[in-house]
């Protein structure tokens, strides 16, 4: 196919993805803010008073409303298992035991945000703490909160930590299940895309493929509403048709790690896994699609070198 050919294929693209993405990319906000709304009224969780450990799973999300709840506020992280745990009345402080994290784990993220608005206040992780002690403590605004916590690598069984309000223990620990392919759910969640997931994640293909046409901190905002701080990500768009190549910075799997997400035009996972070669090739893609790229240190003294990879777009 000749450049000139692409430009008009893009160009045709645009003539139509783009006032389509606008009424979805609208569509999303007021979607957002109804069951942002909805949520301060109608969420069990805000009578709830005994805060409980709970994992994303097929059945944490087998209520169409939680599904759509979750596909309005992130991205899927598909590379680490999840716990929510809350709801906690804050005077003054949350405290994890992060050696009971450590036992099940050697890299997490916590976050803590609170109830019914869903901002987030502060996070701590693997990278963040000396890992000398016991327990770490987080100072809080007064109000209700709740805690997600990430593992990556994470063990079987996994324990979920001990977590304390104010200083009093709130919540204990928990043992699951958590077999390597725990999160193999995901694959599954593209049966239930109907025309509501369609409207409300239309606006990403658009986004990302004429991002060039928009400024880099909106497209960011809008496509990582809630990313972590500690990872660096890259993201894209892919046609039917295409395929990705990662190209890595030397020597940066000693430092990194790297995973690969690939979802549909509407953000349903298709595929993840992590990237252990300098150079790769991804698979062709049979159908629009979306990618991310999340690039995790290893340690806490691990910095980003000036370019950390290269992404070719290749027929």
């Amino acid at each position: 196919m000749s450049d000139r050919t692409r430009k008009i294929n893009f160009e045709l693209d645009a003539l139509w993805e783009i006032p389509l993405g606008v009424l979805s990319f609208l569509f999303s906000r007021v979607l957002r803010a109804v069951l942002t709304n909805l949520g301060r009224y109608y969420n069990p969780m805000n009578k709830q008073e005994q805060p409980e450990w709970q994992t994303i799973s097929a059945e944490f999300l087998a209520k169409p409303i939680k599904l759509l709840w979750a596909m309005s506020r992130a991205r899927w992280n598909l590379h680490s298992l999840i716990g929510l745990a809350g709801p906690f009345n804050v005077t003054e402080s949350l405290s994890i035991n992060v050696s009971e994290i450590a036992q099940s784990t050697p890299t997490w993220t916590a976050v803590f945000y609170t109830l019914g608005d869903y901002t987030t206040h502060a996070n701590i992780s693997s990278l963040t703490i000396s890992g000398e002690n016991e327990w770490e403590t987080v100072k809080l605004p007064p109000g209700r909160y709740l805690v997600g916590l990430r593992h990556y690598h994470w063990s079987d069984p996994l324990t979920l930590p001990t977590i304390r309000a104010n200083g009093q223990e709130a919540l204990a620990a928990k043992q699951l299940a958590a077999p390597p392919d725990a999160n193999r759910f995901y694959r599954d969640l593209i049966q239930r895309q109907g025309v509501i997931h369609a409207c409300l994640n239309g606006y990403v293909y658009p986004l990302l493929r004429f991002r060039q046409w928009l400024p880099a901190r909106f497209v960011r905002d809008v496509f990582l509403p809630v990313p972590n701080p500690e990872t660096q990500f890259h993201y894209g768009a892919l046609k039917t048709g295409e395929r990705l190549q990662i190209q890595l910075a030397a020597n940066l799997l000693e430092t990194h790690e790297i995973f690969f997400s690939l979802y549909n035009r509407f953000c349903f996972p298709l595929e993840w896994y992590p990237v252990t070669e300098e150079t790769h090739l991804a698979k062709t893609c049979d159908r629009k699609a979306v990618f991310i790229i999340r690039v995790h240190p290893k340690s806490a003294d691990a910095t980003f070198p000036t370019e950390t990879l290269k992404l070719t777009t290749l027929l």
